[in-house]
């Protein structure tokens, strides 16, 4: 393989869009690929939705799954050697002259992260592209901008103290509860203001706020999954009734959860971007 590549090679399935940033972009690569030792022209953005890789970098293997963050400055020579299974991943490639000072920097350090709440941005763009309309753009461009900016700030911070990672795997872990600000403040023993700041400051959301959106993300997966009643997937995640289900699902995700599940019952045959 050459060294510079595409960060769609060896991809057998590819969606795209240009914004502002660079190119998002949406691809589906097949089991077991291995891509020998290469590197990407543009520093890249990568999140991992499916399956997964191991990846070669430095001299050093580096397992990428599920809701994995990569960022790979401009360069940056790697090889990877996919599972066996699909693997889905969002990659955004940047353009040099759209980044300002503190993306710059960003973009030029080497990391891989495990972050729920990127993950959970980069489901909402490749949904976009998989099923475009006309708002389309400007939904996918929203959800770069939100990652980039999650990237800048991961690379600003210093290590997080262990009881915020602790809160927020008692999210994920009690999601379906009915759970309050003083419950995580509580699980972790800290002052809830303390609990609230911290949390906004290292995942670009409130407490409530990413409660909800755990909660949409796995109503989702059940409304386009199952055909159980809307709501009792409203009642198995955790929202009070299925009119909050509605709401948040408007906010997250610009749909109903009735629309939601029609759309990927018949997207099979709807247009895609180039």
């Amino acid at each position: 393989m050459e060294q510079q590549v595409a960060v769609t090679a060896g991809a057998t399935r590819v969606q795209w869009l240009d914004i502002a940033l660079g190119r998002v972009s949406a691809l589906r690569f097949p089991p077991n690929l291995t891509l020998t030792p290469h590197d990407h022209p543009q520093a890249t953005v990568a999140v991992v939705l499916a399956g997964g890789f191991v990846g070669v970098y430095r001299g050093n293997e580096r397992e990428c799954r599920t809701r994995s963050l990569i960022v790979e400055p401009a360069g940056e020579r790697h090889a990877n050697n996919f599972g066996g299974t699909e693997t889905t991943v969002l990659a955004l490639s940047l353009e040099p002259d759209g980044l300002g000072r503190s993306l710059e920097t960003a973009a030029g350090r080497f990391s891989i992260d495990r972050d729920p709440f990127t993950e959970m941005v980069a489901r909402h763009a490749i949904d976009e592209l998989d099923r475009p309309d006309d708002v389309t753009p400007m939904a996918v461009e929203a959800a770069a901008l939100e990652i980039v900016t999650r990237v800048t700030r991961l690379a600003r911070q210093e290590r997080r103290p262990a009881w915020l990672e602790q809160a927020q795997a008692f999210l994920h872990d009690r999601y379906t509860e009915p759970l309050t600000l003083t419950h995580v403040a509580q699980a972790v023993d800290v002052q809830p203001e303390r609990v609230a700041r911290a949390f906004r400051r290292a995942f670009g959301d409130s407490v409530a706020g990413y409660l909800r959106r755990i909660r949409v993300d796995a109503a989702a997966a059940l409304v386009a999954g199952t055909d159980l009643p809307i709501s009792r997937i409203a009642a198995d995640v955790g929202f009070a009734d299925q009119s909050h289900l509605t709401r948040c699902f408007g906010r997250y995700l610009g749909t109903t959860p009735g629309r939601y599940r029609a759309d990927r019952a018949g997207g099979a045959g709807r247009a895609r971007l180039p």
